[in-house]
This record gives structure tokens, C-alpha cells and sequence, in this order.
């Protein structure tokens, strides 16, 4: 039986691949159609859309951590990660910083594990109104 400690693991490793610049690594550990929620819109892509993407876009990672992990698995097949990352990047060369709440959906697939859904939403400062 799979674990949450395991799952974490496929998030660093895709993580990990960002940061080393390693997007057909990342691609490997995608469903053959993904989708991500971020500030910027839904995106749905192939692995193949995903590794031109990493190697045309404008940002890189450069750094990350997490906090707050938790994974709940809804179904024996189905795996669902969100933690807190503290993520630095560049965007054309000028460097940022962000922290995030995020989310990934983790699928069983031939007994691999697969993310086919990532949403992230930028911390707020202050409370709600």
C-alpha cells in the first residue's frame, strides 16, 4: 500500500526536475492529459505539451520548500497532496518569490503513479474582508 510519505516524494520529484531543468523528467510523471489551475488560467496538456512549454517559457525555478503536507487517498487509486511552497523563480532573467497553497492529483495507472491535476493559489497577506 502506497503511502503519503510516497506521494510526497513524486512531488519532490517533480519539483526537483523543474528545478534541475529536467522537464522530460517531469513529463514522465504526468497522465497522457494533465490539467493545472494557477492565477494565469486552466491549462490542459500532454506530456509532450508539457516539455515545450518548460523549455519555451519564460520562468524557471530556482528554488523551493514545503510545509504543511498532508495526502488523503479518497480511493485506493486516487491520491490527493496540497502543502505550502515557498518557491523562488526567474521570469526573463529577474528574479521572484512566491508562496503558494497547492494541490496535486495523483492517479494509479499500470501501478504507477501518475499527477494528472495541479492547482496553485498564491498566499494572501492580511485577512479576508
Amino acid at each position: 500500500m502506497t503511502t503519503g510519505a510516497e506521494i510526497m516524494e513524486l512531488e519532490v520529484a517533480f519539483w526537483q526536475a523543474m528545478l534541475d531543468q529536467q522537464p522530460a523528467k517531469a513529463a514522465a510523471l504526468l497522465t497522457d492529459k494533465a490539467t493545472m489551475v494557477a492565477m494565469y488560467g486552466v491549462h490542459h496538456f500532454s506530456p509532450a505539451d508539457y516539455i515545450k512549454m518548460a523549455e519555451e517559457g519564460p520562468a524557471r525555478v530556482t528554488g523551493f520548500s514545503f510545509s504543511d503536507e498532508q495526502v488523503f487517498f479518497p480511493v485506493d487509486n486516487v491520491a490527493i497532496a496540497t502543502y505550502k511552497v515557498r518557491q523562488s523563480f526567474e521570469v526573463d532573467g529577474k528574479p521572484q518569490e512566491m508562496t503558494c497553497f497547492d494541490s496535486t492529483t495523483w492517479v494509479r495507472r499500470d501501478g504507477k503513479w501518475l499527477a494528472a491535476a495541479h492547482t496553485e493559489t498564491p498566499e494572501q497577506q492580511g485577512k479576508p474582508a
